[in-house]
């Protein structure tokens, strides 16, 4: 070892005698010592044990710290596996329940499809459901009239207008002609004009002799029906369903935009005129509009 080496002076002379120990502590025969083993002038065979002792005592204290840290990393490396062990569960467990999961996924799709595929196959008789229940619903309000842009008045009388629009129109009515009246609320709430209002009559007779009357006087003011204001024109109509409002507006511009002169709604079906010759158009669906196309005038 070299701290043994540099402990010994490698210019001593001095060789151990017969019978002495050597520094690995065997035997020193007459034989010379290896070449390697060298002692210090002087050094007696006390230093040598106490030095042997020294010695010892140090590689059990570096024995003892391995021992120690080699335990330590051992604990250390048992509560790593056990920790592996949980996060493997774990994983297990998410593995698990992902393959369930999936399974489920796979048996919803499957209703899915299927519930998909009888949609599909019942499309054309829901789609006549419906345009039964539109029907429906317009024909319950054959009887209905809708006045609308009617200037709205804190604390107004909408019994007397409507007497007061009949005078205008020369058709008289009497209370009970009307079953109820009363203004609705905008589809749109931004909306800043008066809300509509709606007069269901006794008979569809009447309603369509009060929209003829108003067709015929060119609209009515509310400076005839004694509204005080600004004068406002005023609108009476059939009392047409949302859908029904909304493919009015479609078709109305469409006709616009291609030149078609007369655009009117009777019974609560939209009609369309190229011009008055022209035969007119029953559009009952956006289907429908289609057919406008083919009575373009000028075609």
């Amino acid at each position: 070892m070299t701290t043994i080496n540099s402990t010994f002076n490698h210019d001593s002379e001095e060789v151990p005698r017969p019978g002495e120990m050597s520094v690995d502590g065997s035997l020193i025969d007459k034989e010379s010592p290896p070449p390697y083993i060298t002692f210090r002038k002087g050094m007696s065979q006390g230093c040598e044990t106490e030095f042997r002792q020294e010695f010892k005592l140090f590689r059990e204290c570096i024995l003892s710290t391995l021992e120690t840290w080699f335990r330590k990393q051992d604990d250390k490396f048992s509560a790593l596996l056990g920790e592996f062990e949980c996060v493997k569960k774990s994983i297990q467990y998410i593995s698990d329940k992902y393959d369930a999961l999936e399974e489920s996924t796979k048996a919803i799709n499957k209703r899915v499809q299927i519930i998909e595929q009888n949609i599909q196959s019942n499309e054309p008789r829901i789609a006549d459901l419906e345009a039964k229940l539109e029907s429906m619903e317009q024909r319950a309000r054959n009887c209905n009239l809708e006045i609308s842009n009617l200037p709205e008045k804190r604390g107004e009388n909408l019994m007397t207008i409507i007497e007061n629009i009949a005078t205008v129109l020369k058709q008289p009515i009497s209370p009970r002609d009307v079953i109820t009246i009363h203004r609705v609320p905008q589809s749109n709430p931004n909306n800043s004009r008066p809300k509509n209002v709606i007069v269901k009559l006794s008979s569809q007779i009447i309603r369509d002799n009060f929209i003829s009357a108003a067709r015929l006087n060119k609209g009515i003011t509310s400076e005839q029906i004694k509204i005080q204001g600004p004068s406002q024109k005023i609108y009476l109509n059939e009392h047409l369903t949302l859908l029904n409002k909304k493919l009015f507006r479609q078709v109305r511009d469409i006709a616009k935009e291609i030149g078609y002169k007369f655009v009117w709604i009777k019974h609560g079906v939209i009609l369309a005129r190229a011009d008055v010759n022209a035969a007119a158009i029953a559009i009952r669906s956006e289907k429908d509009i289609s057919k406008l196309t083919r009575q373009v005038p000028g075609n």
